[in-house]
């Protein structure tokens, strides 16, 4: 959910930005001047630049109608065209990013945490459901507790929302494992079930 949220926001400023731009690019071109000049209207310190030039300079259009002809505003190229938007939002999408990815991570760090813990409970689960089933016997095996409807599939070596599980199984004793596929981007803690279901963790740096 907070993804989602956060993921919003960046489209919304985004939108927001494409319509100011549009509105800036329409009025610079009546000015005379190339529309996508506009788009400078949008950056830091140039914005600054941008505003004493069409405040104290003459505009093209006010030079023209002084010697009564009218042209076609100055035109760019599209390949200039382009690299001036570019150019000019960069410094906004760095902003951007800055702002939101630490969220955005940390977000997709607690959603993969809340994943791992959750799987290792079900597993967990059904090692003691099978224990209690069999005179308190545990698995030997993955595939008695998949072969006695006790989990859905497999987790044992397998990759799920960036934690890697490993099952640990004999008669009298289990261990569950998920470990970050990689510490400190698809999560921080490794999570441990044993026994009983009783459930640790601990920081996967170490």
């Amino acid at each position: 959910m907070e993804v989602l949220t956060g993921l919003f926001f960046v489209f919304l400023w985004l939108f927001f930005l494409f319509f100011m731009g549009f509105m800036w690019w329409r009025i610079v071109k009546k000015t005379g001047y190339p529309g996508a000049l506009g788009i400078l209207l949008l950056v830091p310190i140039a914005n600054i630049v941008m505003m004493s030039i069409l405040a104290f300079k003459e505009w093209p259009i006010q030079r023209e109608s002084k010697v009564g002809e009218i042209r076609s505003p100055a035109s760019l190229s599209a390949p200039l065209i382009a690299v001036i938007v570019i150019v000019s939002m960069l410094p906004i999408f760095a902003l951007l990013a800055a702002i939101y990815m630490p969220n955005l991570l940390r977000a997709r760090l607690a959603a993969n945490e809340a994943s791992a813990r959750a799987t290792i409970r079900t597993i967990s689960t059904a090692i003691e459901s099978y224990s209690a089933a069999n005179n308190g016997q545990y698995p030997l095996s993955e595939y008695d507790l998949k072969r006695g409807n006790y989990l859905p599939e497999y987790y044992d070596k397998s990759t799920k929302a960036g934690y890697v599980y490993s099952l640990n199984l004999s008669k009298d004793k289990y261990e569950i494992i998920a470990t970050p596929q990689t510490c400190g981007t698809a999560g921080t803690k490794v999570f441990i079930a044993q026994n009983n279901g009783s459930l640790s963790e601990r920081d996967c740096s170490r």
